[in-house]
């Protein structure tokens, strides 16, 4: 199906100015050229056109375009030779014409057709990219997405010196939990905890499953202060979950242990995130 959104692709843009620009040399050369026969002026802009109309709509509907214009022209020969008795020699440029309007319409459809298909291989690789950096329970990044990110915004704050903190949450008794609940009910106790950590923190803050029962959450433009209110919102919010396990509602009380750290100008990402877990060893709930 041919792309709609044909205004957000600029290398039609790019093909539209090119042929524009093609458009007025045409015009140039043949508007200051005294020999040049009208109808070559005319082919030759419809041309043009015609290369347009295969790169913005498609192979199909150029060829058709073409078929039209190639029918117009052979009427306007036959005219010519039978009827007006104006052509009465044979010149390859009738010939010419015949060809090159397909061939000009089926290049610029096929162009397009190879960039379409390259920019969707590009975008299905950017998607499955960023599949590969998230977790599919959670939606959270995964570790090599966290540790990336955290990279990023480490880089950030200090170029622009602004606040970060980061907070690490760790599910201490999450292996009892684990052999208590069984597998499924392990994934349903961590789904209930991403749930209620991306409803009460901000879009912009970026959540991370490091491993079982570790999740690390960034927190861009926000101080210490501001990361240890975040903190207490969490204990408050995580200590007693209700999880769905087995098909019944079972309120579960969890072990948190939290640690905040806030970045520190020319900290190292992975200094600051383990002066977070170093903290969380003495958060008591």
């Amino acid at each position: 199906m041919k792309n709609t959104s044909i205004s957000l692709r600029l290398d039609i843009l790019i093909f539209d100015l090119l042929m524009i620009f093609w458009l007025c040399i045409f015009i140039l050369v043949f508007g200051t050229s005294q020999n040049v026969n009208f109808i070559n002026y005319v082919l030759a802009g419809a041309l043009v056109i015609n290369m347009v109309i295969g790169y913005n709509l498609g192979l199909i509907p150029g060829l058709i375009a073409s078929l039209i214009i190639i029918f117009g022209y052979g009427s306007y020969l036959l005219y010519s030779v039978l009827v007006l008795g104006t052509i009465t020699e044979f010149r390859i440029e009738y010939v010419l014409w015949l060809f090159a309007m397909p061939l000009g319409t089926y290049l610029s459809g096929r162009l397009e057709r190879e960039v379409s298909n390259l920019l969707n291989s590009l975008e299905r690789y950017r998607i499955a990219d960023k599949l590969i950096l998230l977790d599919e329970l959670t939606g959270f990044l995964n570790t090599q997405g966290f540790f990336q990110r955290l990279e990023e915004e480490v880089g950030r704050a200090n170029r622009f010196k602004e606040m970060l903190s980061v907070l690490y949450v760790n599910v201490s008794d999450m292996s009892e939990l684990k052999g208590v609940y069984g597998e499924d009910g392990y994934r349903e106790i961590i789904k209930t905890i991403a749930q209620t950590i991306t409803t009460n923190t901000r879009v912009v803050d970026i959540k991370g499953l490091i491993d079982e029962g570790t999740i690390g959450i960034i927190l861009p433009s926000i101080n210490l202060d501001s990361a240890r209110i975040v903190k207490e919102k969490l204990h408050n919010l995580l200590d007693r979950i209700v999880v769905e396990v087995k098909g019944r509602k079972r309120p579960i009380s969890i072990r948190l242990r939290i640690g905040e750290a806030e970045y520190q100008q020319g900290e190292d990402a992975l200094i600051l995130w383990e002066r977070a877990k170093d903290i969380s060893r003495y958060d008591v709930g």
